[in-house]
């Protein structure tokens, strides 16, 4: 009897879910279900997953991990769980999900995909590439996956410094995505980087074209005015960031470094203790010297 009652919940809070949309009724359906078989991995995967349409990480979280604890034999979900710890910024921990679920599923580019980019992320860049380059090897150029990846491996040279082939990948995820501002704004960074100020404004500028309210493609585009000279270009830029989110704290202190090469000296003092301000909001173990070092460093 408890069976059919739990197996009615589940079916009910599918059809709620994929057909209707309703996904708070689903989550609701999925935990009578629970209330019936407290223990039944397919319930918990299910609410799990509403619960990352839903963008609550954390109980999707929870879900999946009571779902693997009574069926542990579920591979995919190990995928699933490396996703939801991934876009929780968990990326170690992301790892070990993806490499579970890699040792039984070596070829799925996805999952090849998303452990590059934890490795990435974590500053371990070698097995990284190693791990885009295997996924690049499995898929055609005209795969959705495809511009991603390119631009994966694109931000991967980049952190190694090697700006040219980081710049051939950016443009190639170009080429099969025109839309992708992120590989033009890329593209941009890494002629910064090189110096060559007036190709890194031209790609900026085309990824302006695409998001125009992007603050840190914004930003970049003032500090490439800034270098190349043209001051008040480039607060305008740092302006425009701090009127559309003024909690964005590089643009206080960009602002302040341009307002100090004009010898506006009170002015520029006042943005950056806004900068720091910010900054120290957002970490609050920091110090004032720990916060104009990091400053640098953006």
């Amino acid at each position: 009897m408890n069976t059919e009652g739990a197996h009615y919940y589940i079916e009910k809070g599918i059809e709620t879910w994929l057909d209707h949309k309703n996904y708070f009724e689903a989550i609701d359906l999925f935990s009578r279900a629970l209330e019936f078989e407290p223990h039944n991995p397919d319930a918990h995967l299910l609410r799990g997953a509403v619960y990352v349409d839903v963008g609550d990480l954390h109980l999707a979280l929870k879900d999946y991990n009571k779902a693997l604890e009574y069926n542990p034999e579920n591979i995919r979900l190990f995928f699933d769980k490396g996703t939801v710890l991934f876009y929780l910024g968990k990326y170690d921990k992301a790892i070990r999900s993806y490499e579970k679920f890699l040792s039984e599923e070596p070829h799925d580019v996805d999952a090849l995909y998303f452990n590059g980019l934890s490795y990435h992320f974590i500053g371990e860049n070698e097995t990284a590439q190693k791990l885009i380059d295997e996924a690049l090897a499995l898929i055609d150029k005209s795969d959705d996956l495809y511009p991603d990846l390119c631009n994966a491996k694109g931000e991967i040279l980049f952190d190694l410094k090697n700006y040219p082939e980081a710049i051939d990948y950016f443009n190639k995820a170009v080429e099969s995505d025109s839309a992708s501002f992120i590989a033009l704004y890329n593209v941009g960074r890494a002629y910064y980087e090189m110096g060559k100020l007036e190709d890194a404004l031209e790609y900026i500028d085309a990824a302006l074209k695409i998001e125009p309210k992007e603050w840190d493609v914004i930003n970049y585009k003032g500090l490439i005015l800034m270098d190349i000279g043209r001051k008040e270009e480039s607060l305008q830029c740092f302006d425009k960031i701090i009127a559309l989110h003024p909690i964005y704290f590089p643009a206080w202190y960009n602002k302040g470094v341009v307002l100090k090469q004009l010898k506006k000296t009170e002015e520029a003092l006042e943005h950056f203790d806004e900068a720091i301000k910010l900054l120290l909001d957002k970490k609050p173990g920091m110090t004032r010297g720990m916060c104009l070092k990091e400053f640098k460093c953006e």
